[in-house]
């Protein structure tokens, strides 16, 4: 095997990598969608969800940039020897293929979750500014309650 074929099967790996934590990532986007669509979302697993996304999106970046590493040193090969490696650019054309539907998905979704996250965050904001109504109109009730049993010194007898 020389080197041109070393280089490709390693891209071919990294491709295929790549498909597999892009599936978790539309895995993640569905169970976020459970999450957001809850009639009272779990906060605690929303975060988690998103700390899971994070380190796949960081685990992306690697592979892009090991890909794109290794894309460099041989595609002047590649380019010289097209008929050499005809079967394996093809596979590499397939995969990338792969790659772009499932990023389109994922763009789908996460807009998708985007505005679902929007509505829940509103209505969050909105039970909040209710309970500080709440508490603001609890607080004046006191307030005031506190004052009607409270005796003005002028009315008060000061014989024994």
């Amino acid at each position: 095997m020389d080197k041109g074929s070393t280089y490709i099967s390693i891209l071919i790996q990294s491709l295929e990598k790549k498909i597999k934590v892009l599936d978790r990532i539309i895995e993640n986007n569905k169970e976020q969608w459970e999450i957001l669509s809850a009639e009272e979302m779990d906060t605690d697993r929303f975060e988690s969800n998103l700390d899971e996304k994070g380190a796949l999106i960081d685990e992306l970046n690697l592979l892009d940039d090991g890909f794109q590493d290794i894309y460099d040193r041989i595609k002047d090969e590649l380019s010289g020897n097209k008929e050499a490696y005809k079967e394996e650019i093809k596979q590499l054309q397939k995969l990338i293929s792969d790659i772009t539907e499932k990023s389109v998905s994922i763009r789908a979704e996460e807009e998708h979750n985007r505005k679902a996250a929007g509505k829940q965050f509103e209505k969050m904001r909105g039970g909040i500014q209710t309970a500080k109504r709440s508490r603001q109109a609890a607080n004046v009730y006191y307030s005031n309650m506190s004052r009607v049993n409270m005796v003005d010194a002028q009315f008060m007898d000061k014989r024994k």
